[in-house]
């Protein structure tokens, strides 16, 4: 190694906020990208940005692949708040980008993504795009053919908030409307796309098929659906809770219905039916185990995101390892999940250690040291353990160890294999990272979604940078266009 790469490599050099030695890249800047994208909803625009930034140098098109990837609804993570930072982005360096895309953000979005490009280099091309869209949904309309959703999310003037009221002005102004007929082409066409709020509004609850409802407009409107329409209500929701009737919760987060326990307190049968009905996605006998911090630096989303990924992994998990996940803060713990509901599954797991440290060390130490008290051969070792984390873990032995190398050699000398390793960003508040891009056996990834156990579980013994690619390489993404941009 000469003198040149001996100080690159020394920049990369990083610690925890808690003193453990990491990475602040893992060498390929694409990876850095995915590997955080999905846990960046606090962080400040500039940094989302330089992530992108750096990948798109990189790769443009990959780059752009994961941008949609990110913003995926249903196979992807959901990002909208990032990916809205990130189209504003690329609108002034790279618009050719944008407008090459600009089909595309319905799809994998919601058409109201559009209106972040106001004020953008592009605002001219995406009013283009939206008007083409909402002509074609008039033309399918009268001929009786099936539109998008673009109705659903546009912007009219009959709004009660101020701000979408005159974005609404301005869409139609946009357009080339007038204002009031509008609102009335607007409202025809969410009233033949069967938009709930219309329905709701104009109080024709016998009308509204529940099975039918999304998944997040039933969680907002289920006391509306109950006061108002109790009987038929309960009805639907007692056959939900069997199985025997669809609840829509393929775009809902385990986060969504775990935080109300932990933070609002509140629990009911809708809740309930849609967490048993979130998509299966561990389809296979797996032999894994889910570690979720709980430590002090979890508080508030993070900490819900990372027990609910515990308990819908544990649950849906056929393998040996049913029903079971640890915790780890101060001092790591096994946890069998114990209840029926989610609501009382949550209630037994808060009883569990939890506190300020974030001790993954000791926590892969409980492993070990369990499987060396019981003689467990190797063979029935977890094959992958899953860390849920922000990634800000203590310090393993020595201040210059990684975690990784730590543990890969504690485990060496016991016997066993360090098992596949799954690091599962869902707070990210640094550049942290505890493996490089060619590091076999651990995998980087981000999310708040239960899409990404998917991914995870098909690309166990890769390299980072494989499984990542082998997700954004997909076929779902060959869609995305870099335009002319450079």
């Amino acid at each position: 190694m000469d003198f040149a790469e001996w100080i690159r490599e020394q920049a990369t050099k990083t610690y925890t906020e808690n003193g453990a030695a990491a990475r602040n890249t893992t060498g390929d800047a694409r990876l850095d990208l995915f590997a955080t994208i999905g846990s960046l909803r606090r962080a400040d625009p500039e940094r989302i940005e330089l992530l992108f930034a750096e990948a798109y140098q990189a790769d443009p098109l990959f780059a752009l692949k994961i941008l949609f990837y990110a913003r995926d609804i249903r196979e992807g993570l959901g990002e909208r708040r990032v990916f809205r930072i990130l189209l504003q982005y690329l609108a002034e360096y790279h618009p050719q980008a944008v407008i090459a895309n600009l089909d595309l953000i319905g799809v994998f979005g919601r058409f109201d993504d559009w209106y972040c490009l106001i004020g953008t280099g592009v605002e001219d091309e995406m009013w283009s795009a939206m008007k083409q869209q909402l002509e074609a949904d008039l033309k399918n309309f009268q001929e009786g053919k099936s539109v998008s959703l673009l109705a659903k999310w546009i912007k009219t003037a009959d709004s009660k908030n101020t701000e979408t009221r005159k974005l609404g002005i301005l869409t139609a102004q946009k357009l080339g409307y007038p204002v009031y007929n509008f609102k009335r082409i607007v409202r025809s066409l969410r009233k033949y796309i069967g938009v709930l709020e219309v329905k709701m509004s104009e109080r024709k609850w016998e009308e509204i098929v529940y099975p039918e409802v999304s998944g997040r407009a039933m969680m907002i409107y289920r006391n509306a659906f109950r006061k108002h329409d109790e009987k038929r209500f309960n009805q639907y929701l007692a056959k939900a809770l069997d199985g025997k009737e669809k609840i829509h919760a393929e775009t809902l987060y385990p986060y969504d219905l775990v935080e109300k326990v932990l933070y609002g307190r509140q629990w009911n049968q809708v809740l309930e039916a849609q967490w048993r009905q979130l998509p299966d996605y561990v389809a296979q006998e797996t032999n894994a185990i889910v570690i979720a911090d709980v430590s002090g630096s979890m508080s508030g989303r993070p900490l819900a995101t990372s027990i609910g990924l515990a308990i819908y992994f544990a649950e849906r998990n056929r393998g040996a390892y049913h029903n079971l996940f640890m915790t780890f803060s101060q001092k790591p713990e096994f946890v069998s999940l114990r209840g029926e509901t989610l609501l009382q599954k949550i209630k037994y797991v808060e009883r569990t250690e939890w506190g300020m440290n974030t001790n993954l060390q000791a926590a892969f130490e409980r492993v070990l040291e369990t499987a060396m008290d019981h003689d467990v051969p190797p063979e029935e070792m977890p094959k992958a353990l899953i860390v849920v984390s922000d990634m800000e873990i203590d310090r393993c032995g020595d201040r210059n160890w990684m975690f990784y190398d730590h543990m890969k050699e504690k485990y060496e000398y016991c016997g066993y294999q360090l098992p596949n390793i799954i690091f599962w960003n869902v707070d990210s508040r640094n550049d942290i990272f505890h493996a490089d891009s060619r590091r076999k056996g651990v995998q980087l990834y981000s999310g708040q979604s239960v899409t990404t156990f998917q991914n995870l579980l098909n690309n166990i013994d890769s390299t980072p940078v494989k499984s990542m690619e082998k997700v954004i390489e997909s076929e779902r993404y060959a869609c995305v266009r870099t335009g002319n941009a450079a």
